[in-house]
């Protein structure tokens, strides 16, 4: 194992983004956490707004902390036969997330993906209806992540952890995403009842309301 004094040579202050993400997953609460748990905390947040990775990924992450002194790892045993491993940060690991986290992230522009607007960028090649039936499967996604985040919410402060004050920027972000979602769903919506009105040879797409009668006022008399 590396000597945790060399957490501030160039080896570790080049290490990729997702073993800076291990770090600080590990050293917000302190805690010990296996591969897999970490991964489900990925899932759980990060998946929002940058991605989750592999359980493989985090595993070689961890290794290669563990051999830079950033990161201890025990063995505790589940049952008779089985056993895991937990990991924690050290002092120079948590150290190292700080400076991380304290740095401009100026060299890593944001990047939107959304298959769903490169198809109807392209949606010339196709028929409205089709990019009518995408967008609609895109709005039950943003339905469903919606409804994730308001239980994450909810679940939070069901076990006090909104108390926390290492966690008051992630409860702030939290609130970000979920009006993110929101904001996301009506602009999709708009788009979905765009190209929905411009399809002419399907009508049952379209936003329709019952048509009240017109009344006109008779014409004033002279």
């Amino acid at each position: 194992m590396a000597d945790p004094s060399s957490a501030g040579s160039a080896p570790a202050e080049g290490l990729p983004t997702t073993a800076y993400t291990v770090l600080g997953i590990l050293a917000t609460l302190d805690e010990e956490l296996t591969a897999a748990e970490i991964k489900k905390r990925c899932d759980y947040t990060l998946r929002w707004f940058y991605w989750s990775p592999a359980v493989s990924h985090i595993r070689r992450e961890l290794f290669r902390l563990r051999d830079l002194g950033l990161v201890t790892e025990r063995e505790v045993p589940l049952g008779r036969l089985r056993r895991s491993v937990v990991y924690r940060t050290t002092g120079p690991g948590e150290e190292l997330v700080r400076r991380w986290a304290a740095a401009p992230a100026v060299d890593e522009p944001a990047v939107l993906k959304d298959p769903a607007l490169l198809r109807v960028y392209f949606g010339h090649f196709t028929q409205p209806h089709e990019l009518v039936g995408m967008l609609d499967r895109r709005l039950a996604q943003l339905e469903e992540q919606i409804a994730d985040l308001v239980w994450s919410r909810r679940r939070t402060h069901e076990l006090g952890l909104d108390a926390e004050p290492d966690l008051r920027h992630r409860l702030a972000l939290g609130d970000y995403l979920l009006r993110a979602a929101h904001f996301e769903q009506g602009n999709v919506r708009q788009l979905r009842d765009a190209i929905a009105d411009a399809d002419p040879e399907r009508p049952g797409l379209r936003v329709t309301r019952p048509r009240g009668e017109l009344r006109r006022r008779p014409p004033r008399e002279e």
